[in-house]
Formats: C-alpha cells, sequence, structure tokens
C-alpha cells in the first residue's frame, strides 16, 4: 500500500487522528480525499516529506507492511483450533495464504506440500510437540531458508533451547495482532 489513513499517521506519530486532520485542512500535510465518504489518505512518500520538513524523527521501518512485500505462505501448527484459527482470521486480514496444522505428523505433511515461507509453531502439543518439529525443521536442507516463529505461552521458559534449535522469533502468548504481522514483516522483508 503506497497511503497511510490519518489514523495511522497519528499512531506513527503518536497525536490524535484530530491533530492530523488539521494539519491536512492547513494544507501542511498534503492527502486527498476518497470518493463517497471523503475520508482523507495520504501517500507514504508526502508523509515523509511532511515529517523531514518538520524535522519530525521516524523510523523507515514503520512504514513498511505486509503490502510492500510479497505476502508469504504462513503454515501455523498449534493444536488449539481456536488459536489456529485466531491466527489464520488476522493473517487473512493481511491477504496472507494460511495452511493450518493440529500436531507436528499433519505439519510435516503439509510443510513438503506447500513450501510455506512462514511457520508459526506452538511449543506444547501432544505427541511430537514443537520442539521436535523445530529440530526436524532445521535438519531438512530444504527448509533452510523457512522463517519459524514460536508461539507459546511457554516460549519464555524455552527461550534458550528454542533459540539454540532455530527459531527466528518468539512471540509469547497472549499476543497482539500488531506483533504477530511486524514480527512477520520484520522477518520476510526484502526477500520479495
Amino acid at each position: 500500500m503506497d497511503y497511510l489513513t490519518t489514523g495511522e499517521i497519528a499512531k506513527l506519530l503518536g497525536v490524535t487522528p484530530r491533530t492530523i486532520i488539521r494539519y491536512i485542512d492547513k494544507g501542511v500535510l498534503k492527502s486527498y480525499k476518497l470518493p463517497g465518504r471523503g475520508n482523507n489518505r495520504v501517500e507514504k512518500n508526502d508523509f515523509i516529506a511532511f515529517c523531514k520538513a518538520n524535522e519530525l524523527p521516524l523510523p523507515a521501518e514503520k512504514l513498511v507492511t505486509l503490502a510492500d512485500i510479497t505476502p508469504p505462505t504462513v503454515l501455523v501448527i498449534d493444536d488449539d483450533k481456536h488459536i489456529c484459527n485466531s491466527i489464520a482470521r488476522v493473517l487473512h486480514k493481511e491477504s496472507i495464504t494460511t495452511i493450518i496444522a493440529h500436531d507436528g505428523f499433519q505439519a510435516g505433511a503439509l510443510l513438503h506440500e506447500h513450501k510455506p515461507q512462514v511457520m508459526t509453531l506452538d511449543i506444547n502439543m501432544p505427541g511430537m510437540n514443537g520442539l521436535d518439529v523445530l529440530r526436524f525443521t532445521r535438519e531438512n536442507p530444504e527448509f533452510m531458508a523457512l522463517k519459524i516463529i514460536i508461539i507459546s505461552g511457554t516460549a519464555i521458559n524455552n527461550m534458550q533451547q528454542v533459540i539454540i534449535d532455530g527459531a527466528d522469533a518468539i512471540i509469547q502468548k497472549p499476543f497482539s495482532n500488531d506483533t504477530l504481522i511486524s514480527t512477520i514483516v520484520q522477518l520476510t522483508q526484502g526477500e520479495s
């Protein structure tokens, strides 16, 4: 996406959306209105120019979203069906293809069949647990480029082991949707 909403800009700058609308109304921040409801949109380049002109610090990585990269295919592995469906809904909103596995054995078959770019993985699962899946995946040269995100309520207890075994990121349950999306962006940025 090459534009930002007033709400997104407000969040980036730490101000209220009304403040951004005032900037737009005064002509300080260049924007355009959508037909119909008349919501404002600001092109990213105009926003960056606004920040530079007003000497506002803005980390460039905050402007990178999943829309700026080729959406990855994500394999979600968790024995809790509600967690799987929740993650899939969040990723679907970002136009990300999601494949779901409820155990380690099913995950192995889906890895070979779909070749995802990212895998989210719970640690505590019956049968083949998340650590076993992580080790299996990292021992297979076919999946060396796969980005693995551990999403677990016990991730902190196993942090040292999952890092040793090759996890790329750890997210502690409960987690925010923004944390999940930003982690995927960070891991897949520059691979499109």
